[in-house]
């Protein structure tokens, strides 16, 4: 999965998206994930697709003095962000493509992955390979957006981008719920091979002091931040504008959002 289009834009890109999407709209799912991936305090974990390392951070601050979380993500710019934003000797940070997991065969005790699965070209693939790397009796846990219908920020995001920027802006707002379906993730995980494969779409409520700062917030973080930016502020304030009144519906007076937000939640053991 590559987040960026190049060095200089990625630095601004991943701080933007870990200071201003992060902290409303990731960290109440990273805790959920946690807590249902029940790590064990000795566990050897890998968070996989790690991002700017928000899971492993609520992973590590979770877990003693001798735990040690593994992440990996095929961007270096992520990578070497999310290390300095971590700063813990407890996390090893490893570049690798999520087909190609640079671990040894049944050496892992958890494998996460939060909100990845879902841009992976062959997820499959994927889960086979966290398999692979998973001890015998070893868990999944994942989590991915649900339904479209079922998250307005990103169906407001489809329609703002679509309108202003075309089909192609409008699809890819739309693919981060492209896994939205428990029984797709369920069949998905139970054809690599787990077993106990449980996935459930649950729902929270995510809270910003001020709408259209959270989603200015959300453009300077999206993969095409320096193009929306070369659009010039008139185009941009459209965008913002049309994603607010999209949004208007859980927008209180005052502009603060309370938005549901979902997510499938999965679990699964590999084979013993």
């Amino acid at each position: 999965m590559t987040f960026y289009e190049a060095d200089a834009g990625a630095e601004r890109i991943a701080v933007a998206y870990d200071l201003r999407l992060v902290p409303w709209l990731f960290e109440l799912w990273a805790d959920r994930l946690v807590t249902v991936a029940e790590p064990g305090p000795a566990a050897q974990v890998l968070d996989l697709a790690c991002g700017t390392g928000l899971l492993v951070r609520v992973l590590l601050g979770r877990r003693g003095d001798d735990a040690h979380v593994h992440a990996v993500d095929a961007d270096p710019s992520m990578l070497a962000y999310a290390a300095r934003r971590a700063s813990d000797n407890r996390a090893s940070w490893h570049q690798a493509d999520a087909t190609h997991i640079p671990m040894e065969a049944s050496t892992l005790d958890l494998v996460v992955c939060n909100q990845g699965l879902q841009f992976f070209p062959d997820p499959a693939t994927v889960l086979v390979e966290i398999s692979r790397v998973l001890r015998p009796g070893g868990r999944l846990a994942l989590a991915v957006w649900g339904h479209l219908d079922h998250n307005p920020w990103p169906k407001a995001m489809s329609v703002a981008l679509g309108d202003e920027l075309g089909d192609d802006a409008r699809h890819g707002s739309e693919s981060v719920c492209g896994l939205g379906n428990p029984e797709q993730v369920h069949r998905l995980i139970t054809s690599a091979g787990f077993d106990d494969v449980e996935a459930v779409e649950v729902q929270l409520t995510a809270t910003h002091p001020d709408v259209r700062d959270a989603i200015d917030g959300q453009l300077a973080a999206l993969p095409s931040a320096g193009a929306i930016d070369a659009l010039g502020q008139p185009r941009r304030s459209r965008i913002i504008d049309a994603m607010t009144h999209g949004l208007h519906e859980w927008t209180a007076h005052d502009g603060a959002l309370a938005l549901p937000s979902s997510c499938v939640l999965a679990t699964a053991t590999s084979p013993t």
